[in-house]
């Protein structure tokens, strides 16, 4: 999954300062310009995202327009704006761009030795956006290129947990992936001999710690987890947790909005998802409606038993994605598997294999969908 702008600040907060007077810039010390940076971070997960560009630039004359924080800030402003951000999206050159003149800044800052562990929490972070694109996009050597020095960087952190316990959730995220994505994706599997042994369980533990405990990657490790808990580990009880502090902190955030009516529709609270899957279906966005389309076929299929019904929203969904490119293919799979049920329960066994076939290829996940097909089509 991502790292977002909360775990920027808290960077910001637990660096050493630099004292000299005659030092360089130092972001730590400039008190105004750390208040800002945590105003553009809320206004962020706000979706704010107007103010947020205003107050960017406002920061911007605060710093050196050599320091890194204002271009990632931004980048990250914009893949909030667009979440769920793609290669299709509109401001994905832009976020792109961004983040290689943030790595760029950051290692012009590393040389110098200037504001050490910040800077290289910011490298870490745009290496670490972009590797998860390339990947997403299946340019996989270019995504081992850039794990390699994100690794690098990652390994400097190990060592702040026991002293700060807001690593808690970078490390986790790590212990978590480590084990689980060379599960999902094999053709990683010959270069993770490279990386450090990760623990499925313990990565849990510290995600769940840093919701319960920390001040400013909470909403970070939420995030994480509902993904988690959604498509890896089955669980959308334990999901429920987190989508509902984030809501509650949120509420105007689409993206949680969304997250918010997949995670009740999979724990079976289905009069309590209706009213965010509406929300959904008056989205200018397609990608949003497509979602929207595809809760109401499972509340018509679930909740009424409306199965003639439920099959034209799946249909719909279907149609909706047609011009969305691979973000839109977790939804797809789990049309297509609404489509298999229906034609199971309507006799239509070839149909059914069809549309299982079909949701089977496009899971990326082990849930909802993979392990469902799977079953059908033995």
């Amino acid at each position: 999954m991502r790292y977002l702008p909360a775990v920027v600040l808290v960077l910001l907060m637990l660096c050493p300062p630099w004292v000299q007077a005659q030092t360089p810039y130092s972001l730590l010390q400039d008190k105004a310009a750390l208040d800002r940076v945590e105003q553009i971070t809320h206004l962020i997960y706000s979706a704010e995202h107007g103010r947020a560009l205003q107050e960017l630039e406002a920061l911007k004359a605060q710093v050196p327009a050599t320091h890194p924080v204002y271009p990632l800030l931004k980048a990250l402003n914009i893949y909030y704006q667009q979440a769920p951000m793609h290669t299709g999206s509109a401001g994905f050159g832009e976020f792109v761009q961004l983040l290689q003149q943030t790595k760029q800044q950051s290692e012009s800052y590393l040389k110098r030795g200037q504001d050490h562990t910040l800077i290289t929490f910011l490298t870490l972070t745009a290496h670490s956006l972009l590797t998860r694109y390339h990947a997403e996009k299946g340019d996989y050597m270019a995504a081992i290129g850039e794990a390699k020095p994100t690794y690098g960087y990652m390994k400097q952190g190990f060592g702040l947990r026991e002293k700060y316990s807001e690593f808690n959730f970078p490390v986790g995220v790590y212990n978590y992936y480590r084990v689980k994505y060379p599960e999902l994706h094999p053709v990683y599997k010959p270069f993770m001999w490279l990386f450090q042994e990760g623990n499925k369980e313990l990565g849990l533990q510290q995600m769940e710690q840093s919701v319960r405990q920390n001040v400013f990657t909470r909403a970070e490790a939420a995030i994480f987890l509902v993904h988690i808990y959604l498509y890896y580990e089955n669980q959308p009880q334990k999901a429920l947790q987190s989508i509902q502090y984030l809501y509650q902190t949120y509420p105007n955030n689409r993206f949680v909005r969304l997250q918010l009516a997949e995670t009740l529709v999979a724990a079976r609270r289905y009069q309590q998802a209706a009213p965010h899957v509406q929300y959904l279906l008056q989205q200018p966005d397609p990608y949003y409606r497509m979602a929207g389309e595809l809760f109401s076929g499972m509340l018509q299929e679930k909740q009424e038993a409306n199965y003639p019904l439920a099959r034209q929203h799946y249909q719909q969904a279907l149609r909706l994605a047609e011009p969305l490119n691979y973000v839109a293919d977790t939804y797809r799979s789990m049309a297509h598997a609404g489509l298999a049920r229906y034609y199971e329960a309507s006799q239509q066994k070839e149909l059914a294999k069809a549309s299982w076939q079909q949701a089977l290829k496009l899971a990326s996940y082990e849930y909802p969908v993979k392990q469902e097909a799977k079953k059908h089509l033995r």
